[in-house]
């Protein structure tokens, strides 16, 4: 072999040596950081959810929503938002966290209102002042006789035409399990303060009791009650919260919403003709069993042969795919698609219309939920039932001994009853059938990022006859994880863990032999 022949040769192997040296060298790398982020990834679906995170600023703008709903109480809307401190000593460094001056938070978000609402036009009031604690004995004397609340530097007080609401500074943040800041909830408890404090006379929703309701026998709901949740949201929409033990009580004039949750014995007659009357005058009823409700024939007679709803006792519904945090029992609602504003006028739409601006990307979470049932030929009976909730087609429900239902399963229905009233105005009656009472406990209603309170107060606007409940969302710090179910987690590690290294590594073995022909 010549000189020639031997430096070409040397190169070639060179190269190849080089070329494919460094395709092996890239080919472990990239499978040892695919490990990496393997382990990370299954720690992660193991828990059967993967997160991401969100962002959201400008805490102090007014949503449409509250200019709506303020704007429509025209001069009713004759607001005082007075402060228990002077302007300057929301500026302190000290009420700084990460940056974010809260306090300072709550006062712009106040003087926006202020500036929005001037008393132009058709638009009420809104006016904000400051006060120094102790300089003014008579106004603080005032709230103390009439309300028992002693007020401090920390106090907002909201005071409309006909009611006044004192807040403290911490009300109007939300906080995450280790304690911290999570997020800023000024627009809704100022938008809902107005509007409880411009409505003549405050809505009542009365929930029963007596039947086994997590309520104590003297009617009083202790905080960690599971009906609790529900207590405090809809007391923070704008509802007097009452309780009444049916057997020996009646119900509240003034109810609008009647609840029913969790009841473990079955209603008596007495019960069921008392519910039946106050649904006759054109008011609403929800009922929450799970899939370890007993059957209840009186509760079950009343609402299958009069509304045309049911549930079938112990029949647990679970899926594989659509559920959330690794538990087939903790079912993801299926999220209901709405065509426009002119699809449908019925209450379902209403709820399903607020459901559905959220986008599908925040879980509702129905865990251990019962399946559901519609009674056939219900057209001549004057009224409509409707799926407000309901599971995705993977689900399949179940008892002990009996299979039973597979694919899409109710998980909340509506039956709705029309009549005339004063001027032949339409007033409805609605009986809504909810399959799930963890749906409504305090953890999912509150002290979750799911979806489950924006439904129930979606629900309470259709079912409540004035202004409540508004739709607003609080605006997180920094981020917010969403909950991703578990076969989209599933799919996503899958994906990431298997298919995509697969194709890394064959793409690098294909390079390593070709380069060592070159």
């Amino acid at each position: 072999m010549n000189e020639n022949n031997k430096k070409t040769a040397s190169g070639r192997d060179n190269r190849r040596y080089k070329y494919g040296s460094l395709s092996a060298v890239f080919t472990l790398v990239f499978v040892a950081l695919v490990l990496v982020i393997n382990l990370i990834l299954s720690s992660l679906s193991l828990s059967g959810s993967l997160t991401v995170d969100l962002t959201q600023e400008d805490f102090t703008s007014i949503g449409e929503e509250s200019e709506r709903l303020l704007t429509e109480l025209g001069k009713d809307l004759d607001i005082t938002i007075t402060f228990m401190s002077p302007r300057d000593m929301f500026d302190l460094k000290e009420n700084n966290y990460n940056g974010i001056n809260l306090t300072g938070l709550v006062r712009d978000l106040a003087e926006n209102y202020q500036r929005m609402f001037d008393g132009s036009g058709e638009k009420g009031k809104i006016t904000v002042q400051y006060k120094e604690l102790d300089k003014d004995p008579e106004f603080e004397k005032k709230f103390l006789e009439e309300s028992s609340t002693k007020l401090s530097a920390t106090s907002v007080i909201v005071q409309g035409k006909y009611h006044y609401r004192v807040l403290n500074l911490t009300a109007f943040f939300t906080m995450n399990e280790e304690g911290q800041y999570h997020a800023f909830n000024g627009e809704y408890r100022f938008t809902t303060a107005m509007l409880q404090s411009s409505i003549s006379e405050a809505q009542v929703v009365t929930l029963t009791y007596g039947n086994g309701e997590p309520i104590g026998a003297d009617g009083l709901i202790s905080a960690d009650s599971s009906v609790a949740g529900i207590a405090s949201v809809l007391s923070e929409a704008g509802f007097e919260i009452k309780t009444a033990n049916l057997e020996s009580e009646e119900i509240d004039a003034r109810t609008e919403i009647l609840i029913t949750y969790d009841p473990i014995t079955d209603l008596t007659t007495d019960e069921t003709d008392k519910i039946t009357k106050y649904l006759a005058s054109r008011n609403s009823y929800m009922v929450f069993v799970d899939s370890a409700t007993p059957k209840l024939n009186n509760l079950q007679s009343m609402l299958n042969d009069n509304w045309g709803i049911n549930y079938n006792p112990f029949f647990r519904v679970t899926d594989d795919t659509h559920s959330l945090g690794g538990k087939s029992h903790n079912i993801n609602i299926k999220y209901p698609v709405i065509a426009s504003d002119d699809q449908n006028g019925s209450a379902a739409y209403q709820i399903h219309k607020s459901v559905s601006d959220m986008g599908g990307t925040i879980a509702t979470a129905m865990p251990e939920s019962v399946e559901l049932v519609i009674r056939d030929s219900l057209t001549k009976d004057g009224f409509l039932v409707e799926t407000v909730l309901s599971s995705y087609e993977t689900a399949k429900s179940a008892s002990e001994s009996e299979s039973g239902k597979e694919g899409e399963i109710p998980l909340m229905l509506l039956s709705t009853k029309y009549g005339y009233g004063e001027n032949n105005a339409t007033e409805y009656s609605y009986v809504a059938l909810v399959g799930s009472t963890e749906f409504a406990n305090t953890t999912n209603l509150i002290a979750s990022t799911y979806g489950n309170k924006r439904v129930l107060l979606s629900s309470a606007r259709v079912f409540g006859a004035n202004r409540i409940a508004p739709d607003i969302d609080a605006r997180t710090f920094g981020s917010t994880a969403i909950e991703i179910e578990n076969g989209a987690a599933k799919t996503l590690t899958w994906l990431i863990c298997t298919i995509l290294p697969g194709a890394i590594i064959i793409m690098g073995i294909v390079v390593f032999f070709k380069r060592r022909h070159l």
